[in-house]
């Protein structure tokens, strides 16, 4: 049999990948010939990728190139697919992207499959392409091995190490920090160290046992299954709380914690101590920088509870209060702060600024959120220069074309925004500036 054929298009949507152009073209004849597949799009990073596959019955030669996130990904040579009997084999190839490179080989006989995978200096940053808004920075070097055969349980080992480990909040980028990892899946256990390093001292030791039913989909085995952990950290805040994606507020500074971890992985039950001396707290939506900020609290469940919290805000500003954080919430990361303020400063921005006193709550199920409270403005700012200025932008009917993800590339959804809710009194009136 004989095929020619072509395609092409524009928008292609299937999950959270898009393809914002895509071209296919394939010549055979008896099984024999040539494959050309051209796309551009967008799934947490933007690409623009090649290939063609030089097709025999029984052999693959493939070759690719392109850039992801305007930088380079190509295969230092064409990779070789063969078939023996029923099982088809890659022979290790090499893929090189932004100073890294990635050898992969692999076999695939009926449901029998076996990956191996060696990475050397590779970017994180590639893996926005799987897992969209990541937004990791650092370089993995290490093996990893997987094997599965059906009806059986697959096994596989994993030994890395992440250099320069980091991920970028609104406000700073989290101290960068080493990372060491280990792990071995059995058919019936997985096991997982970790070991956390800042300028050439440890400041961390983590590591889990994970007891997944012997049969179904990996993924959801692993899930759903019985955990056992432990975590010890006395090192800085911002390294681990920045990759909670939290946006709202940013914790930097020394932090200690001591916790263990038991039930499920979709539902952990945590018991331990946390304790911060020294910590500043800072807020780009709010212009708000609390500093000297001390506290301990306790882990119950998947909640970790803030017996007590003082911090600096501002010149002669104090606030106390505790709170809640459930890892576990609805929509991810759950917030329940109950604050005192005392001539604090907690709304410092180019436009408008408030130094208060009273109670405040922050409360919020991991999507959005309310500020609330009942305060006395003691000093309270309005510029207006800054709206009007704001205002006088026209809006314009801009229509963009040639986008990296197409005109049509999917978006996250956006979170729902948080709200304030405040009674504030400003006995001393509200000082109003601009125009």
């Amino acid at each position: 049999p004989a095929i020619e054929a072509q395609a092409s298009g524009a928008g292609l949507r299937r999950g959270g990948l898009s393809l914002g152009r895509f071209a296919l073209a394939a010549t055979l004849r008896g099984g024999t010939g040539r494959i050309t597949a051209e796309a551009s799009g967008n799934r947490g990073r933007g690409f623009t990728l090649t290939a063609a596959a030089d097709v025999t019955p029984d052999r693959y030669r493939i070759t690719a190139a392109g850039m992801v996130d305007r930088r380079a990904i190509t295969l230092a040579a064409p990779a070789i697919v063969t078939r023996s009997g029923d099982a088809w084999q890659l022979s290790p190839v090499t893929l090189g992207f932004s100073g890294g490179e990635a050898q992969l080989s692999g076999r695939l006989a009926g449901a029998a499959l076996a990956l191996e995978a060696r990475v050397a200096r590779m970017p994180l940053s590639l893996l926005d392409l799987a897992y969209p808004g990541t937004a990791l920075s650092g370089s993995a070097s290490g093996t990893l091995s997987y094997s599965a055969v059906q009806d059986a349980a697959p096994t596989g080992r994993m030994a890395m190490t992440v250099r320069g480990l980091s991920r970028a909040g609104l406000v700073l980028a989290s101290q960068p920090i080493d990372l060491g990892l280990a792990g071995v899946l059995t058919p019936g256990k997985l096991g997982l160290r970790a070991v956390m390093a800042s300028g050439g001292k440890t400041i961390g030791r983590a590591q889990a046992q994970l007891s997944p039913e012997p049969t179904g989909d990996v993924l959801e085995r692993l899930k759903t299954a019985p955990v056992f952990g432990q975590i010890r950290y006395d090192g800085p805040a911002d390294s681990l709380w920045r990759l909670t994606g939290i946006e709202l507020f940013d914790l930097s500074g020394p932090i200690a914690i001591a916790a263990d971890v038991t039930g499920r992985v979709d539902d952990p039950r945590i018991s331990g101590a946390l304790r911060a001396r020294g910590a500043r707290i800072e807020s780009a939506r709010t212009g708000t920088v609390l500093t000297n900020v001390t506290g301990a609290g306790s882990f119950a469940g998947s909640v970790l509870r803030i017996d007590a919290v003082t911090a600096d805000a501002g010149k002669g500003g104090r606030v106390t209060g505790r709170g809640a954080f459930d890892f576990a919430a609805e929509h991810g990361f759950g917030i329940d702060l109950q604050l005192q303020a005392a001539r604090a400063v907690m709304i410092n921005r180019d436009d408008i600024g408030a130094t208060v006193s009273g109670p405040i709550t922050i409360r919020s199920d991991g999507d959005g959120g309310v500020i609330a409270g009942d305060v006395q403005l003691d000093a309270s700012r309005y510029r207006l220069g800054q709206a009007i200025a704001t205002a006088a932008v026209p809006r314009l009917n801009v229509r963009e074309v040639n986008l990296p993800g197409g005109e049509d590339a999917v978006e996250r959804a956006p979170g729902k925004p948080w709200r304030l809710d405040i009674r504030a009194r400003a006995a001393d009136g509200l000082e109003v500036s601009g125009l």
